[in-house]
């Protein structure tokens, strides 16, 4: 929902046609897509963050990361390393994606945080279950401390949300 304040000086319609614009353009962003070919966008305080590929000098490319989300303007954006997101396992390119629109939800730096919240989102979007978050935890390792601690933390937001009873 917009809202707007009018001025004297200023005509509504110049504002309602910069609304559109911007519509339109949310409409044609590019859309992350998903190892089975479906897309989506990351939103996050009531707008699209914006995705874009990291040209070859990018510090994403130059360190060998697969993505960075960052501040840009109000909101963030989020730079792909498509090369490396490419070598991925069907399961972690997707996760990925969840992760790091988690960055932008929270927001937060905190990679342990990213990845709870990432889970969380995955497994309410239908994309998790028992058998891509084996196939993460493989990706992992066995025992990994890390992937341990995002599943401890995606499972007890998950039984705090339980009705009492």
């Amino acid at each position: 929902m917009f809202f707007a304040v009018t001025t004297p000086r200023r005509p509504r319609c110049s504002l309602l046609l910069l609304c559109a614009a911007a519509l339109i353009a949310m409409r044609d962003a590019p859309a992350f897509t998903f190892t089975d070919g479906t897309t989506t966008r990351c939103t996050a305080r009531g707008g699209a963050v914006a995705e874009i590929a990291a040209p070859a000098d990018h510090p994403v490319v130059v360190r060998g990361r697969i993505a960075i989300t960052e501040p840009a303007g109000s909101g963030y954006r989020i730079i792909w390393n498509e090369a490396q997101l490419k070598t991925l396992p069907s399961e972690m390119h997707d996760f990925i994606f969840f992760h790091e629109c988690a960055h932008a939800l929270v927001p937060t730096p905190d990679e342990v945080t990213a990845n709870c919240v990432g889970l969380q989102i995955m497994r309410a979007a239908g994309r998790a279950g028992f058998a891509v978050e084996a196939k993460l935890a493989a990706f992992y390792g066995p025992g990994n401390e890390y992937w341990r601690r995002t599943v401890e933390c995606a499972n007890a937001a998950k039984e705090r949300a339980k009705p009492p009873g």
